[in-house]
């Protein structure tokens, strides 16, 4: 199965116009011609198949033969994560998240994060280049790294959980999450959030969770509760 390229529809119109990057890689690094097939997906759903109405290498424009869409999910998962300090761990895990079908990630700044820092663009192209190996149908939407104060002000989903490492009761994430919600999850850094933080944490309505005995990496308990939502909601 070929790779579908990644572009938007010209509003009122039957074409697509692919950016300069998906341009010069449709035409001058595969070789497509004018009227040859190729498929595009808007990161909104929809797959179209198209063929080349103009192979300008800056701005190649395709025309729509059909289109296939596909809805959201009835449930989204939002992920809250404090970076790691190796950006190549971030870099995995935007693209696992997407193969995997999260639908939102939002990076904090904790008490104990060691970076404030991220590289959005790049976060992005990455997102981009895994939804189109992946052909999943949804671009995943990711917010820049602010306070995790403010993080949380902006959270409206259903299900709110937080796993964390403190003493006191807490039952496994499989069994806190509730199918057919939309569900944000709080993941901290690898030293865990601060007392202080959870206590914020909960005030705003998350539920403390465990994630079993092991002590995993950041990048790993975020993908671990991608999994465990999957699971429950039969994705």
């Amino acid at each position: 199965m070929k790779i579908p390229f990644y572009g938007l529809k010209i509003p009122n119109s039957n074409q697509i116009i692919l950016s300069e990057i998906e341009s010069r890689h449709c035409i001058k690094v595969l070789r497509h011609k004018i009227d040859d097939r190729v498929q595009v997906l808007d990161g909104r759903g929809n797959l179209y198949n198209c063929s080349i109405f103009s192979d300008n290498l800056r701005e190649c424009i395709l025309d729509i033969i059909d289109t296939d869409s596909k809805d959201r999910n009835s449930c989204e998962l939002h992920i809250v994560i404090v970076p790691p300090k190796n950006p190549d761990r971030v870099d995995w895990f935007i693209e696992k998240s997407v193969e995997m079908g999260a639908s939102r990630v939002s990076f904090a700044i904790s008490d104990r994060s060691v970076r404030n820092k991220i590289k959005l663009e790049r976060l992005e192209r990455i997102s981009i280049a895994a939804m189109k190996q992946s052909c999943s149908r949804y671009k995943l939407k990711i917010d820049d790294i602010m306070p995790l104060s403010s993080v949380l002000t902006q959270i409206d989903a259903d299900q709110r959980l937080i796993p964390h490492l403190e003493e006191g009761k807490r039952i496994l994430i499989q069994k806190a999450l509730k199918p057919k919600k939309s569900t944000c999850i709080l993941i901290g850094p690898e030293g865990d959030f601060t007392p202080d933080e959870i206590k914020v944490a909960i005030d705003n309505d998350f539920k403390p969770v465990s994630l079993g005995n092991r002590r995993l990496r950041t990048e790993t308990a975020a993908i671990m509760v991608v999994g465990a939502f999957n699971y429950v909601n039969g994705y």
